[in-house]
């Protein structure tokens, strides 16, 4: 491990096989779990023949869940043996397509390319399987590189990281950093607004750039009191990069930006148990990219804000991509609350939510949420499918709640909700609320919204509930 001064402690770091299996088709690598991890006691993983260590996580439903990682090329067989009886299995997204076949107990399948998986034996979510299959690593990076943070494979206790301009954070598969508080740590904050203590954020930045975090390895908060520590924050940074990596068990936000421009977060996946786990919080930041992660969590698992007003930064330039959500209980996709500043120009396309248990309020699939004086326009969730939904789809509000700082509210405008596809639970309530007449929400196109089977045209058939403080809504 190189420049990691005082701040890890390796407990333990054992060899990592690393296992390859090819042959003309496909190439296979598999990452040695460390020894004193206990397997899943409810499944186990074959690809082309080769055993995959299962993990377990604990989940805000049912669980504990298990999960699995390793990295492929070409065309892989998967086999999936649950170690109790098996009647039928469930492979999500169903969007992927991914066709099965039950053999004596074991569930068996084709992966040709990348894909974050989540599989549900005899109906039920409450022990699911999550599967990380992920392409093959490129120029992973030197460990005697002096602009390296290297992990490898076993367990390292860790306090906090400030990786400065060009340099890479590598976690390698078979690593699990497991975060803990320094004995005599001090507190950033002695009270939060739960009355917790907040420490300081295990991996920040400020001012710099050219930062990467990267690689197959692990990131395990579950030791840490709930609030202690924020996962990341990348504070007025420039060149960001996240990806590959897996964050278990955060006790408050996880990956979060501020004032930052062109930052990448691909290929992470989080399970997250904890209130206030937002997954990735994109804020005062332009630029950004969010795309092939999975999510988890227990709190907005993708959403955009302002917290901070003018002069810092409006959010702008935003994609969302390819993406699978499971919402335990807050909002999906969206901008939600906290929007001192202007927010334009965010698109959401190409995810899957495989559940949705958010029970209403102002929690829902979709949303757009203005509780400041910033305004928002040309937002767009565009090809979104919803397989399991319990009460809200879309929910595009501005009010007052406990989260706004303003004394003024803004404006919701120009929004388009295209190709959103609900094919699974309950039927679900959508909403528009605008604030008074002069702050509104206007100019909102809704093409091609299909609930169940059923093509929505109207405010009616697709149980809007709305005020009088909105105007020019439009079913296509």
């Amino acid at each position: 491990m190189k420049n990691i001064g005082t701040w890890i402690m390796p407990v333990f770091a054992l060899a990592g096989a690393v296992c390859n299996a090819e042959n003309a088709e496909s190439k296979i690598v598999t990452h040695e779990a460390p020894a004193a991890e206990k397997a899943s006691p409810d499944y186990s993983v074959e690809v082309n023949g080769k055993s995959v260590f299962v993990y377990t996580v604990p989940t805000l439903r049912g669980g504990p869940a298990s999960f699995a990682y390793f990295d492929f090329q070409g065309t892989v067989k998967i086999k999936v043996l649950s170690l109790n009886k098996t009647d039928s299995v469930k492979i999500l997204p169903a969007s992927f397509g991914i066709k099965h076949e039950l053999k004596d107990g074991s569930c068996e399948f084709f992966l040709s390319k990348p894909a974050n998986l989540t599989i549900e034996i005899n109906g039920s979510y409450e022990r699911a399987l999550h599967l990380f299959a992920n392409p093959i690593e490129k120029d992973a990076p030197n460990p005697d590189d002096p602009d390296v943070i290297y992990f490898g494979p076993g367990i390292h206790e860790i306090t906090t990281l400030s990786p400065k301009s060009n340099q890479t954070v590598y976690i390698s598969g078979g690593a699990i950093l497991r975060l803990k508080i320094l004995e005599g740590e001090k507190p950033v904050q002695g009270k939060n607004w739960k009355g917790n203590k907040v420490y300081k954020t295990f991996m920040e930045t400020r001012g710099v750039q050219n930062v990467k975090v990267r690689g197959r390895g692990i990131i395990d908060m579950g030791f840490l009191p709930w609030h202690a520590r924020t996962a990341m924050w990348f504070e007025k940074s420039k060149d960001v990069l996240v990806e590959g990596i897996i964050i278990l068990d955060a006790p408050a936000w996880v990956v979060a930006m501020h004032n930052s421009t062109n930052v990448t977060v691909r290929n992470i996946k989080q399970i997250c148990q904890r209130e206030n786990s937002d997954g990735i919080d994109i804020c005062n930041s332009q630029d950004v990219l969010v795309e092939d992660c999975f999510l988890r969590n227990n709190d907005d698992e993708i959403c955009v804000k302002t917290t901070t007003a003018s002069p810092d930064l409006e959010s702008k330039n935003i994609i969302v991509r390819n993406c699978v959500i499971w919402n335990e209980r807050a909002r999906g996709l969206g901008i939600t609350s906290e929007t001192r500043a202007n927010i334009v120009d965010v698109t959401f396309q190409d995810c899957d939510i495989i559940h949705d248990f958010s029970n209403g309020y102002d929690c829902s699939s979709l949303a757009i949420l203005v509780s400041d004086s910033g305004s928002m326009s040309n937002i767009r969730f565009e090809n979104i499918r919803i397989e399991d939904i319990k009460n809200t789809l879309i929910n595009c509000w501005i009010g007052a709640d406990m989260w706004g700082k303003d004394n003024k509210r803004g404006n919701i405008k120009g929004v388009v909700f295209k190709d959103i596809i609900v094919t699974g639970g309950k039927f679900p309530v959508s909403k528009i609320t605008g604030f008074d007449e002069n702050h509104l929400v206007e100019d909102m196109t809704i093409d091609n919204l299909n609930i169940q089977g059923k093509k929505i045209n109207d405010l009616e058939s697709g149980k809007f509930k709305i005020n009088q403080f909105m105007k020019d809504i439009q079913f296509k």
